[in-house]
């Protein structure tokens, strides 16, 4: 049997970047993420807090995964993928936003690219985002507590 990945949200490189899990506890460990992360950490608009959050993302070293979806706006076009006919983000994301109570516009859609890319790659989402959590779970796909 082969060994469990882990897809890190957002939410866990700002965990490290603010001293809260250290790095170790992530070590031996298969982690992935996407462009999504890193887009998120590199449009933080405190550069102290940016350099943090980069160096939160290097120290855990996550090997780069293609979104399954691309959505305009959102996506890096040669790190995404073409959106699949299953429509599995177009559900997810709906779900999300009726969960949140309202359109939170991009990040919700980032956070359905990445709950979707787990799912289909067989990865267990970490995240401390209860709704995305749920949303994993209804979709079939993992979740694991952070390390916090």
């Amino acid at each position: 049997m082969g060994r469990t990945g882990y897809m890190l949200d957002t939410t866990e490189f700002n965990a490290v970047a603010k001293g809260q899990v250290a790095p170790s506890a992530y070590a031996g460990i298969s982690l992935f993420a996407t462009h999504v992360q890193l887009d998120e950490l590199n449009n933080t608009p405190c550069e102290h807090t940016r350099a943090q959050l980069l160096a939160a993302l290097e120290a855990i070293g996550p090997e780069n995964r293609p979104t399954e979806s691309a959505v305009y706006d959102i996506s890096r076009w040669d790190e995404a993928k073409h959106s699949a006919e299953d429509e599995l983000f177009e559900k997810m994301l709906a779900r999300l936003i009726e969960l949140d109570g309202k359109d939170r516009g991009q990040n919700q859609r980032r956070d359905a690219l990445i709950a979707e890319t787990a799912i289909k790659n067989g990865l267990t989402l970490v995240s401390a985002d209860q709704n995305l959590r749920t949303v994993m779970q209804e979709f079939g796909g993992k979740i694991a507590m952070p390390c916090r």
